[in-house]
């Protein structure tokens, strides 16, 4: 009996007679047989002493040997691989993505067909140094944080017999500091001094590119969404037409409760939604992509659904699905993300909000809201006013840069050049070369029905 569990030890192969020569004689097969249950009965685990009897050495000897052979573990390939499905079941799909791109980098394949229990601090360190050396600092500080929190996965008890991965290792992994670099050293630039906050113009131009339907309409009326709302791109296609509320007390509007989940760390901050006006452009997106909908047997109500097509099971459509169709909009150099700090930017600039005031409508102080969710509630609480009275004033905004964006640029509105365009962004100089010698060389115009249906609706823009 050892630690309460009874066990069965083999003592080795008895003989007759009275001396133990190729294997135990009685007596001393009993008196092994009492020091192993002296030793379980003590807790102390007698293989070592077993173990040292077989090979005819002292137990020092043996367990020397014991620390010197390796032990099992896995490679680092299989290491990452088991981590990184561990880190899809448990995180969102951006904590994935992140984790293993931190990963990838080519001064970790120093480490393959490593076992991962063989590989030291240090080790690791030289490779985190080398990432730094080739300039990419903030990468490297990232890679830290993922092999920290990798090697703290490999070490937790479930698993830990099997990788033999010890408790620490990685504790002070730490990356190189950064390199000093004293800011007014460069030149001024007034497009350093705004950071990322897009310069007011793309936001004019990404709204009329929507408003004049070169991409499938689903994903213009989105955009217009997340121009007039100011949400995170996860809550974009998220949304679902059960989280739109529209009242009698606010014609023209819609309430949209963005639930926990497509919040940043929302499965922290409750269960609370966090509520949103819609007004303007943004509640008529929102009125339209609910027409939209198919009410049949099949219907589940999200605005943006999955393709049919997609691997995924997740019912609706995946973060990145803007990125794409921003990265190939002329005179767009901002991503969607970008429209966030616009709002929070421009808003204290222009539209009078007070410093840190637009984390009402950007999440930040989310949850506050009380859980009345009647129209009387909606148009009286003075919190929500405000709320409302700063999304009028900023679609009021928006609406007025599409108006100069449009009077500067009227290249915009011409769906030949903007076909010509969205080509050129997706396929390359080489490749609208090509095209526009074998359309002549046919007699074929360039641009046809409706420009290709402005390329097929700029191919999903994928």
């Amino acid at each position: 009996m050892l630690h309460g569990n009874q066990k069965r030890y083999d003592l080795g192969p008895v003989v007759d007679g009275d001396e133990s020569v190729g294997g135990l004689c009685l007596e001393d097969a009993r008196a092994r047989a009492n020091t192993v249950s002296e030793m379980a009965r003590k807790g102390h685990n007698p293989e070592s002493f077993l173990g040292a009897c077989a090979a005819g050495i002292s137990v020092e000897t043996h367990l020397k040997r014991e620390a010197a052979r390796p032990k099992p573990s896995w490679s680092w390939q299989q290491a990452k691989k088991e981590f990184l499905a561990d880190v899809a079941r448990a995180n969102r799909e951006a904590t994935h993505v992140d984790y293993r791109k931190k990963l990838q980098p080519g001064e970790l394949s120093r480490f393959d067909d490593r076992m991962v229990n063989t590989i030291t601090r240090n080790e690791m360190a030289e490779a985190i140094a080398a990432v730094h050396a080739r300039g990419a600092e903030a990468m490297s500080e990232g890679m830290v944080r993922t092999i920290k929190r990798f090697w703290n996965w490999l070490a937790e008890p479930v698993r830990q017999d099997k990788t033999n991965v010890a408790d620490g290792v990685m504790t002070k992994l730490q990356a190189p500091q950064r390199t000093r670099v004293e800011i007014g050293e460069e030149l001024f630039d007034p497009e350093d001094e705004r950071g990322d906050t897009p310069p007011e113009i793309e936001l004019g131009r990404a709204l009329v590119i929507a408003r004049q339907g070169y991409f499938p309409k689903r994903i213009s009326l989105g955009i217009e969404l997340m121009l007039g709302t100011c949400q995170r791109r996860r809550a974009i296609t998220g949304a679902n037409e059960s989280r739109f509320r529209s009242y009698m007390e606010a014609e023209a509007e819609q309430a949209w409760y963005v639930p926990p989940y497509f919040r940043k760390s929302g499965t922290k901050r409750g269960n609370r939604s966090h509520l949103v006006p819609c007004v303007g452009f943004a509640a008529r997106a929102v009125d339209q992509l609910g027409r939209m909908l198919v009410y049949d047997a099949n219907y589940n109500g999200w605005l943006f659904p999955a393709d049919k097509r997609t691997q995924s099971e997740r019912p609706h459509a995946e973060a990145g699905l803007f990125n794409d169709y921003f990265s190939i909009m002329p005179g767009v150099n901002s991503s969607p993300h970008g429209v966030r700090y616009a709002f929070a930017t421009y808003g204290e600039r222009d539209l009078g909000f007070r410093k840190g005031e637009g984390s009402l409508i950007l999440d930040h102080l989310e949850g506050v809201e009380p859980n009345d969710v009647t129209g009387q509630f909606y148009s009286s609480d003075p919190q929500i006013g405000r709320k409302r009275e700063m999304m009028r004033a900023w679609v009021d905004w928006c609406d007025h840069w599409a108006i100069r964006a449009a009077e500067e640029d009227p290249l915009l509105l011409d769906r030949a050049y903007m076909a010509e365009m969205f080509y050129r962004a997706r396929y390359g100089e080489e490749r609208l070369e090509r095209r526009i010698a074998y359309r002549k060389k046919r007699g074929w115009p360039l641009w046809d029905a409706a420009c290709d249906k402005t390329i097929a609706l700029s191919q999903a823009a994928g």
